[in-house]
C-alpha cells in the first residue's frame, strides 16, 4: 500500500447505531486498512430517519451513507444526484418474526392474527404483496403500524408477528424466546439488495478511486472478522449501545455474513432492483420507473 499518498477525509454515515455488521469498518480502521489507502475514515452515528440521512448526504454533510435502495429511488425527485455505488447487504433479510408459541409456521397461519409493520410505505407494500402472493386478503389479518417498540409488543403478546429482519432472530432467542420466521424471499418477493452505499454522483466522479479504495479496505477487514473469538466480540460490544452481548453480536454477524454474499462482495443486482421497483409501482408508491442503471452503479473493490 502507498502510505505516502495524500489523505482524503471520508465521512461514513451509518444506518443504525454500531452493531455487528459495522465491525468491518471498525476493524478496518483499527488495522489501518483505510489509512494505508490514503483514507481518513470518520464513522458517523446514524440520523434519526433513513430519509434524513440521504438529505444530509445531499447537503454534503456526509460522503458515504449506508441506506436502503428504495429510498434512493423514491427520493430522486427531491434529492437528484443521490445514487448508490455498491451494496453492503445484498440479500433481502426481511420477513415476519413470531414467537413459536403463537404457532405461525406457514403464511396461512397468519389469518386472524395481528401483524406489526413499520411506518415505511415500502414495508407496508412488501407485506401486502406477500399476503397477496399467499392468497390472504388484507381483511383477514389485523395490521398495526409500529416503530421501535415493535419487539416489545411482540414479546408482551400485543401483536402476533412482526415485520423484521432475519439477523434480529439471535437477539430474540437470547431473551429466552423460541421463534418462527417467514422469509419474504421464500414466498415470492424479490431477493434484492437491502443496504447499499449511497453517494453523491458529483462526489463519486471526483473521488472514484477513493471510493474503490474504501471498498477494498472494507473487504480486507472481512477475514479478520471471520476469525474473531468470543473475547474479540466481548471487547467489541463494550462500547456498543443497548446492552448488547458478545455471543449475541457474534450470532448476528454470522447471520449477516451470509447476506453479504462475499463471493460477489458489494455487487448491485440491477435485475433484482428492478423487481423491487416493480413493487413500488404496483403499490402506487412510485408513479413511474427510473433507469436504474443510472441510480445504481457497480464500482467494486479496487
Amino acid at each position: 500500500m502507498n502510505k505516502n499518498c495524500a489523505t482524503v477525509k471520508v465521512r461514513l454515515l451509518l444506518d443504525w447505531t454500531l452493531d455487528a455488521k459495522h465491525a468491518l469498518f471498525v476493524e478496518g480502521k483499527k488495522r489501518g486498512f483505510y489509512s494505508d489507502r490514503g483514507i481518513d475514515l470518520e464513522i458517523l452515528e446514524p440520523a434519526q430517519k433513513s430519509s434524513l440521512a440521504l438529505e444530509l448526504l445531499h447537503r454534503g454533510e456526509a460522503d458515504i451513507v449506508i441506506n436502503y435502495p428504495h429510498n434512493i429511488i423514491l427520493m430522486q425527485k427531491d434529492l437528484p444526484g443521490v445514487i448508490s455505488a455498491g451494496s453492503l447487504v445484498q440479500i433481502n433479510p426481511e420477513g415476519l418474526l413470531s414467537l413459536k408459541e403463537r404457532g405461525i409456521q406457514k403464511p396461512k397461519d397468519l389469518i386472524g392474527k395481528r401483524i406489526g409493520v413499520g411506518p415505511s410505505p415500502v414495508s407496508r407494500g412488501q407485506l401486502e404483496v406477500f399476503l397477496k402472493n399467499q392468497g390472504i386478503r388484507e381483511e383477514e389479518v389485523s395490521l398495526l403500524i409500529v416503530g421501535f417498540e415493535g419487539e416489545k409488543l411482540l414479546l408482551e403478546g400485543s401483536i402476533d408477528a412482526l415485520d423484521a429482519v432475519s439477523y434480529a432472530i439471535p437477539r430474540t432467542l437470547r431473551k429466552g424466546h423460541k421463534v418462527n420466521f417467514l422469509s419474504y424471499t421464500e414466498y415470492g418477493l424479490p431477493d434484492s439488495p437491502f443496504l447499499v452505499f449511497a453517494v453523491r454522483e458529483e462526489w463519486l466522479q471526483k473521488n472514484r478511486k477513493t471510493f474503490k479504495q474504501f471498498l477494498s479496505a472494507t473487504k480486507e477487514a472481512l477475514p479478520y472478522i471471520e476469525k474473531w473469538t468470543e473475547k474479540d466480540w466481548a471487547d467489541y460490544v463494550k462500547d456498543l449501545p443497548g446492552g448488547k452481548t458478545g455471543p449475541e453480536e457474534k450470532e448476528v454477524w454470522e447471520r449477516t455474513y451470509t447476506l453479504l454474499k462475499a463471493e460477489k462482495l458489494f455487487h448491485l443486482d440491477l435485475s433484482a432492483l428492478g423487481k423491487l421497483q416493480d413493487i413500488l409501482i404496483e403499490k402506487g408508491i412510485l408513479k413511474k420507473p427510473y433507469d436504474l442503471s443510472k441510480l445504481f452503479v457497480n464500482e467494486g473493490p479496487a
